[in-house]
């Protein structure tokens, strides 16, 4: 038996005036103020399959393009036993890895099921040779993130650790075989499946073939991987990975604080704390005609090349800080900037910088529906993360909800006196110790 939930895909004026009236958000009535573009935004039809995958669809016409967006849970570098057999997996069928999740752009879905049969793996060492490449041609920036990621998390209770990298080491993809990918597909059952269609189509139509592409998948998982328990979060470790070659001249740091998972009451503040922090790099085109604080400090004392924030969340935790590549003999200077600034989260920001961070991240919520693709992925992603598809009117809102104390309270529990990890590349014979960073993570008032 499918289970069927059909929502209308148009609202009119006065079912969106309803919606104003009563709608909440964390106790937050909706703003009548919310443009009517926003408020009548479709929301999607969704449709459960026997087998527990969902099929989710936001058509705006009948005949046109479709373009699908599937995402599977249960799979990502952090359930690699091998490290990059994810990768493997999501490049056969012609997605991309994430950590607890891998994304397919298109429906070549359908081989799945064979993989995890235990069935030929076309062009296995095309496919190695493909993705080692790509890790030894990685960035900076992506190489410090994966080992922040494997300093912070060093073990996980439920054996699937963080901590893995995101596609594996040059060494360990050499060694991947059939059964190690196949193992990891096995982990994977219809509840793990999100597949959302957006463009043009037909719901019932999108939900026939993904029933005969992916009906055959088990309604739970035999033989599969662990699943994170409740209450088995990820312990976060305050440490550091330093790498240090002095024939550099520049370093890559990359800093982060303990976070927040994707259902944490702290997910939107700290997203709001991402945006006061900003980002900047020489090459944007701005010079130093950048908004936040951080960045324009940094800018103005010719600190760093580049420097962005960052808010990653988790189904059972998250890492929020910043990575930077700045030259060798300034590292010293940029600490002494970048700390401050983060601490001052806890204590209280102007209101200018407050009401300049709204905006901006309501900015990035309208862009995530901006086309069909990545109205899409964000569709799915929150199909998995929170369960539904969130309303552009309640993300708003949300924000609008967000007061200063929410984000002093957030950076209270994220940042003030809080262990760190932070992972660095190259000559960062100036980059001041643990201890240091760790003094300067509160302030001393008298």
């Amino acid at each position: 038996m499918i289970s069927l939930v059909r929502r209308p895909l148009l609202h009119t004026a006065t079912s969106a005036a309803s919606r104003r009236a009563s709608s909440t958000v964390a106790a937050t009535t909706i703003s009548s103020d919310i443009p009517l573009y926003v408020t009548d935004a479709p929301e999607p039809q969704i449709t459960t399959l026997d087998n527990g995958v969902v099929v989710a669809s936001l058509f705006t016409a009948e005949q046109g393009s479709t373009y699908t967006t599937t995402r599977i849970s249960n799979v990502g570098s952090r359930f690699d036993k091998v490290g990059g057999e994810s990768a493997i997996l999501a490049s056969s069928l012609g997605g991309e890895v994430g950590r607890e999740h891998i994304t397919i752009g298109n429906l070549t879905i359908d081989g799945l099921a064979a993989v995890a049969a235990g069935g030929e793996l076309a062009g296995l060492d095309k496919l190695k040779s493909q993705l080692a490449t790509k890790v030894s041609n990685a960035s900076y920036e992506n190489q410090m993130l994966d080992q922040l990621h494997s300093t912070a998390y060093q073990t996980s209770p439920s054996g699937n650790s963080l901590g893995n990298a995101l596609e594996g080491s040059v060494e360990s993809i050499e060694s991947i075989t059939v059964d190690d990918v196949s193992a990891i597909a096995r982990g994977v059952n219809g509840s793990n499946v999100v597949v959302v269609g957006t463009g043009s189509g037909v719901h019932d139509q999108l939900v026939d073939v993904i029933n005969k592409k992916l009906g055959g998948l088990k309604s739970s998982a035999s033989g599969g991987n662990a699943v994170v328990e409740a209450g088995e979060a990820s312990a976060f470790l305050g440490s550091d990975v330093r790498i240090r070659y002095d024939s550099h001249n520049t370093a890559t740091v990359a800093l982060g604080f303990k976070g927040a998972s994707w259902i944490d009451p702290k997910a939107m503040p700290l997203a709001l704390m991402q945006t006061i922090l900003g980002s900047f790099t020489t090459s944007s085109g701005l010079g130093k005609n950048v908004a936040p604080a951080m960045c324009q400090e940094v800018a103005d004392h010719e600190l760093a090349s580049s420097i962005s924030s960052f808010s990653l969340s988790y189904s059972d935790t998250g890492l929020f800080g910043v990575v930077a590549t700045a030259p060798d003999n300034k590292l010293d200077d940029l600490l002494w900037y970048v700390m401050p600034n983060m601490v001052r989260l806890a204590h209280g920001i102007s209101d200018e910088e407050f009401s300049r961070a709204k905006m901006a991240l309501k900015t990035q919520i309208y862009m995530t529906y901006d086309g069909e693709i990545a109205a899409g992925e964000d569709m799915a992603r929150q199909l998995q993360t929170v369960g539904r598809v969130q309303t552009l009117a309640e993300l708003v809102a949300r924000v609008d909800a967000l007061t200063m104390d929410d984000v002093k309270a957030a950076a209270n529990d994220v940042i003030n006196d809080q262990d760190h990890a932070l992972a660095a590349i190259g000559g960062i014979h100036e980059l001041p110790d643990y201890n240091w960073i760790r003094r300067h993570s509160y302030m001393l008032r008298y």
